[in-house]
């Protein structure tokens, strides 16, 4: 069984495609249907675990539009976080029928992000995204528009909205500016050139360099890699500026509930707690496996010492590990086999400086091959969990920062 993530940064994924040669398994299919997932991405091309969305270019124009541009290497056009999550908050209050999701689109390349200033590398790629938002505008003049930007996308959308490429009767149809580890965010002070103090937020998390010290090195740090945390407070702003010209809009929105993906065939298994809940940044591994045709893992892989410090899943078709917790610890992989399953895990807790944590991880498959073994273990709280018959684990859920503080398994049927 295969397994790929959501990490899009060049070191990681250098290092994935190195261990992506590994024997071809039949792995798991996952549903189809994509209206019934809870991202409602429509997939139109063959990019990984990648969204892509094109409402406002191939559909109708709708009360609302929502356009985003992804981060560097993400896949085309939306990426995997956090602009996936952020639509599906704003479709689940404002409803499908009325706001319409679209990637902005461009190469997105590592490379054209290195410029240690206050431009990007390649100042054609920014003209280009900024007459896709006027065709986009100009297509549904009576929409009100939102509009958001990830890492590189970020700098693109500071770009082109404060840098005259779009005229005033353009940027003064934008709600709603928002941005996540954003690359320029220092240099222009923490607002966007152009655009009203109201209608921006710009989420920066705790220790990211890139939008804390202007760094785009950063942004192979773990601090930039996952704002999916930020999507839903996000989303809520976009609604708080939408309700100035809608005030029937609720400016709230309910957090997503594990049922929405139990009803596509997935299982949420107990949540193993080493450290307090609410710890640190919570993680949900079916947001990635919903969008999936085929959820096949390739190999699991991970890190750890005296606790466990990291969990990787890689899929098939996918072109890096997805992936949580930190960079310390020994690196450990396991690659599967045709028709091999993982199927078995047990975890015990543990502690570092007198914290707990996750301090002992060890997974097997239904092959009876090498386990992967993480941390150390202790003998405390140590508990054996299984997928079950005819089913196999896939992802997993809990809580992570530097290290994993909560863990529990995600499972799908083995679809022969």
């Amino acid at each position: 069984m295969k397994i790929i993530s959501g990490v899009f940064f060049l070191l990681h994924c250098l290092s994935a495609a190195s261990r992506a040669t590994v024997a071809q398994p039949r792995g798991i299919h996952a549903p189809r249907d994509r209206d019934t997932h809870l991202l409602d991405a429509r997939q139109e091309a063959a990019t990984g675990n990648a969204a892509v969305e094109n409402e406002v270019k191939d559909g109708h124009c709708k009360d609302f539009m929502f356009l985003f541009l992804r981060g560097s290497t993400q896949q085309a056009n939306m990426g995997l976080q956090p602009g996936p999550q952020v639509a599906a908050y704003l479709r689940q209050v404002l409803t499908p029928e009325r706001i319409a999701v679209q990637g902005v689109e461009y190469p997105a390349t590592l490379q054209d992000n290195l410029c240690v200033n206050n431009q990007l590398c390649r100042p054609s790629e920014v003209t280009s995204a900024s007459k896709q938002v006027r065709q986009y505008m100009d297509k549904c003049p009576r929409s009100a528009v939102v509009m958001a930007g990830y890492s590189q996308g970020a700098a693109m959308l500071s770009r082109l909205l404060s840098a005259r490429l779009v005229e005033p009767a353009y940027r003064n149809r934008v709600v709603a500016a928002v941005t996540f580890g954003n690359t320029m965010q220092r240099y222009n002070h923490n607002n966007i050139p152009e655009i009203p103090a109201e209608s921006v937020k710009m989420y920066c998390n705790d220790f990211d360099p890139v939008c804390k010290i202007g760094v785009p090195f950063g942004a192979i740090m773990p601090d930039h890699r996952d704002y999916r945390p930020s999507a839903k407070p996000a989303a809520e702003f976009m609604l708080q500026r939408l309700a100035t010209v809608d005030k029937t809009i609720k400016t709230s929105a309910a957090d997503m509930s594990f049922t929405n993906y139990e009803s596509l065939g997935f299982k949420f298994h107990d949540l193993h707690l080493g450290a307090a809940k609410g710890t640190s940044k919570p993680f949900n591994d079916a947001e990635a496996l919903a969008g999936l045709d085929y959820v096949g893992v390739v190999s699991l892989s991970g890190k750890g010492a005296a606790r466990v410090d990291n969990i990787g899943v890689l899929y098939e078709d996918m072109a890096a590990y997805v992936e949580h917790g930190g960079k310390g610890g020994q690196f450990k992989r396991i690659d599967l086999k045709e028709g091999e399953y993982w199927t078995k895990t047990e975890m015990c807790n543990g502690k570092k400086k007198k914290a707990s944590r996750i301090g002992y991880f060890r997974a097997e498959t239904n092959k009876g091959s090498s386990p992967l073994e993480l941390g150390t273990k202790t003998g405390d709280n140590c508990i054996t969990y299984e997928s079950g018959e005819g089913r196999a684990f896939v992802g997993m859920h809990g809580e992570a920062d530097a290290e994993i503080d909560s863990l529990g398994l995600i499972s799908y049927p083995i679809i022969e």
